[in-house]
């Protein structure tokens, strides 16, 4: 986990699973940077999250916002990447100006930010990527979700290679059921398909926010691991 005083910047950190890091981060004692679209949103999210938190505008789609954010300020000892993109589409009905926009958040994006970060990270950072359980199980209309998730884990490990001795890996969510993204698709109606999702997990139970959470602080701190996808999903691929 991050030691107090260290920087933690977590770009997608102004909601959902992000923001659930950022919170832990600040409330171990670390220094927290949180960085999404829209500088009002951004700030509120920071100022939700109290002293010791700030918010930048960053717009995966906008290289200007990028580098605006990234090329000047703190060095950072921890860069974490969060934001997914949903996006779903089967191949016959594949919409190329979507597929782009697919990899342009999820992979162009977050080797831009890398790129844009490089002279702010010391020996000692670590950078984690999300990624998804698409990759490994993929579903239908998962054409492009798959295949940016399965892209991130490349990006990882080549980073991992280029930028030595910084450490760089992945982290695969599965379903995190008590995340506000699956919240709201329980509301909505999605309640049985949640449980048939558990029902099929070994332990009967599905990921938490708090596993990922303690899955990024694991990434942070081992020094071991590098190059390494880290799948918590409740080991429902092994039935």
């Amino acid at each position: 986990m991050p030691k107090p005083g260290e920087h933690v910047f977590v770009v997608g950190g102004i909601s959902g699973l992000g923001l659930a890091v950022a919170r832990s981060a600040l409330d171990i004692g670390a220094k927290v940077t949180i960085a999404g679209r829209g500088r009002e949103r951004a700030a509120e999210a920071a100022a939700s999250l109290g002293a010791g938190a700030r918010g930048v505008h960053i717009d995966l789609e906008d290289s200007a916002s990028i580098r605006a954010a990234m090329l000047k300020g703190d060095a950072i000892d921890h860069l974490v990447l969060t934001p997914v993109h949903a996006g779903n589409q089967t191949i016959r009905d594949f919409d190329v100006a979507e597929a782009l926009r697919a990899t342009r958040v999820k992979i162009v994006a977050f080797a831009e930010i890398v790129h844009a970060s490089l002279s702010r990270l010391r020996d000692t950072s670590s950078i984690t990527l999300f990624g998804g359980l698409a990759k490994a199980n993929p579903y239908p209309g998962s054409t492009m979700v798959s295949a940016v998730n399965g892209g991130m884990l490349g990006l990882a490990r080549s980073l991992a290679v280029e930028l030595a001795p910084i450490r760089v890996n992945g982290i695969s969510p599965g379903l995190v059921e008590d995340s506000p993204r699956w919240q709201k698709r329980i509301a909505s109606g999605a309640g049985q398909a949640v449980a048939a999702f558990r029902a099929r997990t070994p332990s009967r139970r599905l990921a938490t926010q708090d596993d990922i959470i303690h899955g990024v602080f694991f990434l942070m701190d081992n020094k071991a691991a590098n190059g390494i996808d880290l799948e918590l999903d409740g080991g429902i691929q092994l039935l």
